[in-house]
């Protein structure tokens, strides 16, 4: 394996940017990854042979990750209905059908209000409790990725390069940042500052409060990853191949870059980012571990097949979902396999893991939840 290499960022503008990654709630898993930092990191642990608890089939294929609040999981399939699924047994505890909508992103919930948006660009709000709609408003393109909940916002990114933030209370725009390319990321909050990964080759800082940028960073080629925000930097992979770590201060920092020849590919998930290590999976069918100070290699395993579910590490394992419906835990010290289940169909997005359960989705509309029975 080739070595990091250390390389100079420059800050095109002079605010400072802290980023500082909070873990996700043991009970709960609100946002597409996990937390507003989008670290990837859960609070809780894994038995070690996790069995089949329980799942749930939705009418149509599910390309999302479920999203956790007060033993309830939320998500919707790619038909149109939104369900709410108690994790006690896998019961339904409501649905609601949206005619003409396809959910292909991930919600995220916050008290009694879960947030979702369709591929059409139409963001809803709902109770919670029944599934009740308290607000609908337009994001006017198409939306790929969860909505992050911050400081009385849904915030929520589209295919045609804006972020709107909508009032929680009654869905009314605040105010909205726009890019000349595609956002394909959730918004990462860290610090009063929300990051954005584009398809314009750029890291955008965005001030929460008033949707001005702050700062903004040349990171070499496009992606659509949601940046991971854990001990003072931000970590995430482009379409060029590179895997980057930027150490936001406001002035010319030192960070650094990793890239593999021998596998070199784009990558397309997002980061998983703990004080042990930086895991993600690239195009060639790896999946890496890096060292969060130096970027040094820890290990790589091959998968066989694609990913493209984004990793999350819970404990000392990292859970991985492929493309041939292979669900994986690696030993997050050396990359090795612990355990797997055959699902057959395609994992098309990450898990997400409260409570010392599994949860994962699949194309054929199966949400499964994994842990040990009593």
């Amino acid at each position: 394996m080739t070595a990091a290499r250390t390389f100079r960022l420059s800050w095109l503008c002079s605010a400072a940017l802290t980023l500082a990654a909070v873990s996700a709630v043991a009970g709960d898993w609100p946002f597409e990854r996990g937390d507003a930092a989008g670290a990837g990191v859960a609070a809780t642990k894994l038995p070690a042979e996790p069995e089949l608890l329980w799942e749930f089939k939705a009418g149509n294929a599910l390309e999302v990750t479920p999203v956790t609040a007060g033993g309830v999981a939320y998500l919707g399939d790619a038909g149109g209905t939104f369900y709410a699924v108690k994790l006690a047994d896998g019961s339904k505890l409501w649905s609601q059908e949206f005619e003409d909508a396809i959910f292909i992103a991930a919600a995220a919930v916050e008290g009694e209000r879960v947030v979702v948006a369709d591929l059409d660009g139409i963001v809803r709000c709902l109770s919670t409790k029944d599934g009740g709609e308290l607000w609908t408003a337009d994001a006017e393109n198409e939306v790929n990725a969860g909505p992050t909940i911050a400081g009385g916002l849904a915030l929520v990114t589209t295919e045609g390069g804006l972020l709107v933030a909508f009032d929680m209370e009654s869905g009314e725009e605040r105010w909205r940042f726009t890019i000349d390319a595609p956002l394909r990321c959730s918004p990462t909050i860290a610090e009063g500052r929300i990051l954005l990964a584009g398809c314009d080759a750029k890291l955008h800082a965005i001030d929460a409060s008033t949707g001005k940028e702050v700062s903004s960073v040349d990171i070499g080629s496009q992606t659509g990853n949601s940046a991971a925000a854990s001990g003072g930097r931000s970590f995430f992979g482009t379409e060029g191949g590179a895997f980057l770590a930027v150490n936001a201060k406001g002035r010319l920092a030192e960070a650094w870059q990793f890239n593999n020849p021998r596998r070199a590919s784009g990558i397309r998930t997002a980061a998983a980012a703990s004080e042990q290590a930086i895991v993600f999976a690239n195009e060639a069918k790896t999946v890496f571990a890096l060292n969060p100070a130096t970027g040094e290699p820890l290990w790589e395993t091959p998968t066989r097949s694609r990913v493209e579910a984004s990793p999350i590490i819970v404990g000392d394992r990292v859970v991985i979902g492929t493309s041939r419906g292979r669900l994986l835990l690696l030993d997050l010290a050396n990359g090795e396999e612990t355990w797997q289940y055959n699902a057959g169909g395609k994992f098309l997005s990450g898990a997400a893991a409260v409570d010392g359960r599994l949860l994962i989705t699949n194309d054929d509309g199966r949400l499964y939840c994994f842990g040990k029975k009593q």
